[in-house]
């Protein structure tokens, strides 16, 4: 297990001491609430104002590894997936 892995939550980043976390750790790490959306960045940011084409919507545990990008967005921002 690595020392610490490091992922961008909202371009901020956090240090995570495991290569397992959640959508509701990444949701505590943004001080969001609960009912806040977490999406796994999957490509490049799409254009401003425009829905995530390849972004995932996380809503369980996942594997993360040193830079991995999250959004953790208000329900419904991107719409209906």
């Amino acid at each position: 297990m690595p020392e610490n892995v490091t992922i961008l939550v909202n371009q901020r980043p956090y240090h995570l001491d495991s290569e397992t976390t959640s959508a509701e750790a990444i949701r505590t790490l943004a001080s969001a609430p609960s009912d806040y959306e977490v999406w796994k960045q999957v490509k490049s940011p799409d254009a401003p104002g425009q829905p995530p084409v390849d972004d995932v919507l996380i809503t369980g545990a996942l594997q993360v590894k040193s830079g991995d990008k999250f959004r953790v967005v208000p329900s419904g921002t991107f719409g209906a997936r």
